[in-house]
């Protein structure tokens, strides 16, 4: 089942860069998700639960703890968040990396928001939890 954006599916997105930061909440929140945003590594860790969230949209170059760091944070905390990185650096290094650790994609700034929302649909809904 693809994600239907109602609001329910809530992005995580970090990224240090305020304008890049809220212009992806902003078309995150039109598109018709929840979107949480934080500037840094730490703010997200220390304000976010991730077992709840859709998916997480982290900038590699955010600081310390890089975005790299910040996915392992998550992914001991929610294992099957999937996560796209993005970044200023056209570096295929980085693409190598991001490949290596799993995430959806690696996205380069400016971020192409079709590209990002497309990715963002197709990542299959989580299943209700029964309770």
């Amino acid at each position: 089942m693809i994600a239907q954006p109602d609001g329910s599916q809530t992005v995580l997105v970090v990224d240090d860069d305020d304008t890049v930061r809220a212009g992806m909440l902003g078309l995150l929140r039109a598109a018709g998700y929840g979107a949480l945003g934080y500037p840094s590594a730490a703010a997200a860790l220390g304000s976010c639960d991730p077992v709840g969230v859709h998916c997480a949209v982290l900038d590699i170059h955010i600081g310390e703890p890089d975005g790299f760091a910040l996915r392992e944070s998550l992914r001991a905390l929610a294992p099957s968040l999937p996560v796209i990185f993005i970044t200023g650096d056209d570096d295929p290094a980085l693409v190598h990396r991001a490949g290596r650790v799993g995430a959806l994609s690696l996205l380069h700034k400016p971020v192409d928001a079709d590209c990002l929302l497309a990715l963002i649909d197709a990542i299959p809904a989580a299943p209700d939890v029964i309770q």
